[in-house]
């Protein structure tokens, strides 16, 4: 992603937020995982939305006065041992050609500059009154991100300062995709393509659920994927029944489904998709019919979607087609009974993550990437389908853009026969 994207992000966030304020953000850090091993650093997603920068313990400063604006990145100085023993961070100039911020200071300097700020000086003639700081919010008791903890010192140091809340902002800047965005994703989504592809031709009973998964995890690091969207479901049989199994530890039978759900991720932007296809290339007659029941749904729903549809139009939409097809095959006798079998939303946002931050209250607009994600799941047949394709939001509909990643039944089997 070219530095221009970082710039513009930064400019439409500072168009939001009240003059004569600072906003923070901090792209995470690594934490110990055992003995002297760490976890995978993940960095903050609205950080790197407005930063393009993926390194742990760098700070971003922007600063909203009437008539100019302040941006400036803090970083940490390379240590030379350390740079021997793991590898150099981001130099000044580095982090400048990414970020496209002119002004990129060492971390040591923030302490100075936030007091600076703060108080009388001959740097800034009149201090900030409010602070913008991410404080995304989660239903989970555990949870202590660096964000509320400096605002909870930060509000003992100067309690007359405003502390309000920078996350909804960005969010609501997330949720409408850039031709740029849309590029990257559609390239995790094709990279996905060839993964579930040879899935298809590897397929066979005897394999184990994670052996399958394997040409997968190969696949995506061999054309450049370093990292998977998420943690991939390989579901065969009952399985695929239970919405996010993720033992993947089973082993395949003959006249089995097998549901996958998984992507892959090109910087940051991921592809989120389920296929479900038989384990030795052939539909057995019930699975066919359940399977072309969740398909006609996922396609009708994909043209059922538009601007101005809430989510809740679109997911009483699924539920209503969903109610229908189980009625058919013979498994209930109204929507009463729909949750037995259809326990989840038919879609959510796409983006930097793969439930990518939004607000479900408003209509769908032009720019926004969804998911379109049916699916039945009959555990007293063993039998769990699931179909789901990434979808854009245009001016004139929903624009599928994973339908070259094939789901039509004969088109599966076909391939399937072929690579046998």
């Amino acid at each position: 992603m070219n530095k221009s994207f970082f710039t513009q992000n930064r400019l439409n966030y500072l168009n939001q937020v009240n003059n004569n304020s600072l906003s923070l953000f901090f792209s995470g850090l690594v934490y110990p995982k055992s003995a002297d091993e760490d976890y995978g650093f993940e960095v903050n997603k609205n950080f790197y939305y407005l930063t393009g920068i993926n390194q742990a313990n760098v700070i971003l400063t922007l600063v909203k006065r009437e008539n100019k604006e302040k941006i400036t990145l803090f970083i940490e100085k390379n240590d030379p041992i350390l740079v021997k023993w793991v590898g150099a961070k981001l130099e000044i100039d580095e982090a400048k050609e990414i970020s496209g911020i002119d002004d990129v200071r060492y971390l040591e300097d923030f302490d100075g500059f936030l007091f600076n700020l703060f108080n009388a000086t001959r740097v800034y003639e009149i201090k900030p009154d409010s602070l913008y700081l991410d404080l995304e919010r989660r239903r989970d008791p555990y949870l202590i991100n660096k964000e509320t903890l400096f605002s909870q010192n930060f509000k003992k140091d100067y309690p007359e300062i405003a502390i309000r809340n920078s996350h909804e902002i960005v969010i609501s800047l997330r949720m409408i995709k850039t031709a740029e965005e849309i590029s990257l994703i559609k390239e995790s989504i094709n990279t996905t393509k060839g993964g579930i592809e040879t899935l298809m031709r590897e397929a066979r009973p005897g394999l184990y659920e994670y052996q399958l998964e394997s040409y997968f995890d190969q696949y995506i690091k061999y054309h450049g994927q370093k990292t998977h969207a998420f943690k991939t479901i390989a579901a065969s049989g009952k399985n695929a029944t239970i919405l996010h199994y993720v033992d993947n530890n089973e082993r395949m039978k003959a006249g089995e489904l097998i549901l996958f759900d998984l992507g892959a991720r090109t910087d940051f932007y991921v592809s989120d998709i389920s296929r479900t296809i038989p384990v030795d290339g052939k539909f057995m007659p019930r699975a066919r019919l359940v399977y072309q029941e969740v398909l006609d749904v996922n396609k009708k729903c994909i043209e059922f979607l538009k601007p101005g549809i809430t989510w809740q139009d679109y997911n009483d939409y699924a539920k209503e087609l969903l109610t229908s097809a189980l009625i058919r095959l013979g498994l209930i006798k109204d929507k009463t009974e729909l949750q037995k079998y259809y326990y989840h939303n038919v879609g959510h946002f796409l983006g930097l993550d793969t439930h990518d931050p939004g607000s479900y209250e408003l209509v769908l607009k032009p720019g926004m990437a969804l998911t379109v994600e049916p699916g039945l799941y009959i555990e007293e047949e063993g039998i769990g389908v699931r179909i789901e394709d990434d979808v854009l939001i245009t001016e004139n509909g929903a624009l599928n853009l994973s339908s070259d990643i094939i789901k039509e039944i004969d088109d599966i089997e076909k391939f399937m026969a072929a690579s046998k």
